[in-house]
């Protein structure tokens, strides 16, 4: 039997010895970063103020988080609070 093809992206993996541990953990708070903006955001719209003191992360992060969500789709920007947008998850309440 004929050994299967290697993809590309195989071939690259080997070549450079996969993710480094530094990047596996880069993405892995980056998901959980993620994970509790989205749970905030499960109560309904906030503010990158409200959302940040909710779940203990600087608004700075939280922003930059909130700005890639918004790039990809997953959230928008559903009115004002005072100075602030409100952002929603996709499909809350549209």
């Amino acid at each position: 039997m004929a050994e299967k093809e290697k993809k590309p992206i195989q071939i690259l993996r080997e070549r450079h010895g996969g993710m480094s541990e530094e990047l596996k953990g880069y993405f892995k708070n980056q998901n959980q970063l993620k994970k509790k903006i989205t749970g905030a955001l499960k109560s309904g719209p906030k503010t990158v103020p409200e959302i940040s003191k909710e779940i203990g992360e600087a608004s700075s992060t939280v922003m930059w988080q909130l700005m890639a969500m918004k790039r990809y789709n997953e959230v928008y920007e559903s009115g004002r609070n005072g100075r602030y947008f409100q952002y929603t998850l996709k499909g809350e309440s549209e």
